[in-house]
């Protein structure tokens, strides 16, 4: 039997929420526990006003020193930083990773989305998980770095060794983390040195190569970079998809309203972000102490910026619990502030490209049968490790629609 997540003393258990198959609830839980949280480990954040505040002050809220725990042997660009470093990363970044740019790389991400769907469109079934939402972004990776396509498998492998266990014991990285982070780190070495002589690449390892501003990233923070595109931009769009499409086989209505009209992607991918995004809890340090409403936070304390709970947060949205596709409202998924997240427009792009295809290809589908969602807790990102999806066989595509003119719409709201 589950213990009360909130004993008779008040000390609210985060292991013990039913985050596993309703977040809904446990996200209920934690907001009427208060907009700050005294936990045994340090503060937790759970209102939009907290949230937005602490992730809009760096100065404050420090994501260095947060990421200083981690003990990374390479540089996290750009997470690990605070301004002015980061606001340097950023200025070099975000020409290539930008809305425009993000747009030049849509066709391939077309093209890929749907030779993974035509893989499984005649069987009748799938496991969106294993066969659209892992090998995707992996795809992406690789062709936005100039790597093998080959190499899939090998990206997988590594990424599942670096984040499929523990990657600290006693604060000091695991053996097999040790040995994964190893031959990730002699791959992209050997990459890095072939791709510096092979002039006119344009992907953006390639163009970060050819870069030769007083900016430009070194080995080792383009390193670093890549280190953290496997280890969040692989893992957080898979995780993403994957309870999107869990929500969306689960109402009818909503994949129906889709299909009819695909020019609801747009707001469609920001609310189910918003409803159901993978990231829980940002991870902050407390540079000074803190004044927030009645609480004092003291300098050095750990704070857990709760962006998925804010996102429920009654006082901004109106029926916070219920998914609406044309909702149009903000949200915390990707961040706020300067640390927003910075390949934010390439995981939305990269949905809406899922939604589309999916969606002409496949309109009718539901959870096979006997199959109830159910995610991994505690664990650093909300996902589903498998989503059984049946659809009738054969489903044949229809004309694509005008994706140019949803993808102009969702560039002028991105960010």
């Amino acid at each position: 039997m589950n213990q009360d997540p909130v004993p008779a003393q008040g000390v609210l258990r985060f292991t013990q929420l039913p985050m596993a198959e309703n977040r809904t609830e446990a996200y209920r839980i934690i907001r009427e526990a208060g907009p700050v949280i005294k936990t045994p480990r340090g503060y937790v954040l759970t209102s939009h006003e907290y949230v937005e505040y602490a992730l809009k002050h760096p100065e404050l809220f420090s994501s260095k020193r947060a990421f200083d725990l981690v003990g990374s042997p390479l540089p996290m660009v750009p997470i690990a930083f605070d301004p002015p470093e980061h606001t340097r990363y950023r200025h070099i970044l975000q020409p290539f990773l930008g809305p425009r740019k993000t747009a030049e790389w849509q066709p391939r991400v077309r093209s890929l989305v749907g030779t993974l769907i035509d893989s499984f469109a005649e069987r009748g079934h799938c496991d969106l998980v294993a066969e659209l939402a892992v090998p995707l972004p992996a795809d992406v990776f690789l062709a936005l770095f100039g790597l093998p396509m080959e190499d899939r498998d090998r990206l997988i492998a590594w990424k599942e060794g670096l984040l499929g266990g523990p990657m600290l014991v006693g604060g000091k990285p695991t053996d097999e983390v040790i040995r994964v982070g190893a031959e990730l780190f002699s791959y992209l070495v050997g990459h890095i040195e072939k791709r510096r002589h092979l002039e006119g690449a344009e992907d953006l390892l390639g163009r970060l190569l050819a870069d030769t501003s007083g900016e430009r990233l070194s080995d080792e923070e383009l390193l670093g970079l890549s280190f953290l595109f496997v280890l969040a931009g692989l893992d957080t769009v898979t995780s993403a998809l994957s309870t999107a499409f869990a929500a969306l086989a689960m109402r009818p209505w909503l994949r129906h309203q889709i299909a009819a009209d695909m020019s609801v992607i747009p707001d469609a991918v920001e609310e189910l972000l918003r409803m159901d995004g993978p990231v829980v809890f940002l991870p902050r340090v407390a540079s000074q102490d803190i004044e927030l409403g009645s609480h004092t936070i003291p300098a050095g304390s750990d704070v857990q910026v709760a962006i998925a709970v804010a996102n429920r947060d009654s006082a901004e949205h109106a029926e916070p619990d219920e998914i609406r596709l044309r909702r149009q409202e903000r949200h915390h998924a990707f961040g706020s502030g300067p640390h927003r997240c910075l390949g934010s427009h390439l995981a939305r792009m990269e949905m809406r490209e899922v939604l589309a295809e999916w969606h002409r290809r496949i309109p009718d589908y539901e959870l096979a049968a006997g199959f109830t969602p159910r995610v991994e807790w505690p664990t650093g990102l909300v996902g589903l490790d498998t989503l059984p999806l049946v659809f009738p066989p054969g489903a044949a595509a229809t004309q694509p629609p005008a994706l140019s003119q949803v993808v102009s719409r969702a560039g002028r709201r991105a960010g």
